[in-house]
């Protein structure tokens, strides 16, 4: 699917970067839990600007690879100093062959695919029996929380947005019955955790404004963005602002 979204690589990849925060302590546990080795070969489906190959890489998995259907991702990535391999590709029909990696995964991805369920097959055709599946972040918009009014509307009209382009927002609850529906074996899946702190100097994540200005254009004006930015910044200092978008993950294995 292509992106609707107005913005630069660099702010995507700033983007990127701070998703691959987000799941950082997720993709520990899952890694430590089916023990895969440093060696193994790794895939990423959607790997945009390379964030998370780069993130695999820190972390000892050096021998990784990334596709991504977008050119002007993989060009930006390789215009930076990485240390993986990226090549472009559709995700619905992956030019590998089969067996061919330990792992593959992907990375808030299949909201945006057409066929998510054709993406997690060609996912599972070119992981070897034994090896891995995993699906790490998918969110799911129709259960969003946000508090206190009118805030609650602020989240509506994104997610009435990215319907209206075509984005699957409950992609999240689904994810379970996709890799069931796949064949996978040892399904694990669960929601990424959310804590929140009182504190008077919480501000909020610019990126995540950027992303809202880049939805909402059309659908609200700069001057009902910018009394929502207020608003929201307002609950922050104050200690009362929730946000949480459940984000489901799974990962299982092929037999």
């Amino acid at each position: 699917m292509q992106d609707f979204r107005n913005l630069d690589r660099q702010e995507w990849h700033r983007r990127y970067l701070e998703q691959a925060g987000w799941t950082a302590h997720l993709r520990q546990y899952i890694l430590e839990k089916i023990s895969l080795h440093p060696d193994a070969s790794i895939l990423e489906v959607g790997s945009g600007t390379g964030a998370m190959l780069q993130s695999l890489h820190n972390a000892g998995y050096h021998n990784a690879i990334g596709i991504d259907l977008d050119y002007s991702s993989v060009i930006f990535s390789k215009n930076q100093q990485q240390n993986y391999s990226q090549v472009i590709g559709d995700g619905h029909h992956l030019p590998f062959v089969s067996d061919k990696f330990a792992m593959s995964l992907c990375h808030f991805l299949l909201m945006w695919t057409a066929h998510p369920e054709q993406v997690l097959n060609e996912m599972k055709r070119v992981t070897r029996p034994g090896g891995w599946v995993l699906a790490l972040a998918e969110p799911d918009y129709q259960a969003r929380i946000d508090f206190p009014p009118p805030l609650d509307l602020l989240g509506a009209f994104q997610t009435e947005s990215l319907q209206a382009h075509g984005i699957d927002t409950c992609i999240g609850r689904k994810l379970r019955s996709l890799f069931i529906q796949t064949g996978l074996i040892e399904i694990e899946t669960g929601i990424l955790g959310a804590e929140w702190h009182h504190t008077a100097q919480v501000a909020i994540d610019p990126t995540e404004w950027t992303m809202l200005r880049a939805d909402l254009e059309g659908h609200l004006s700069p001057n009902e963005l910018s009394d929502f930015l207020q608003q929201d910044e307002q609950a922050w200092k104050m200690g009362t602002r929730v946000l949480f978008i459940p984000t489901f993950y799974a990962f299982g294995q092929v037999p």
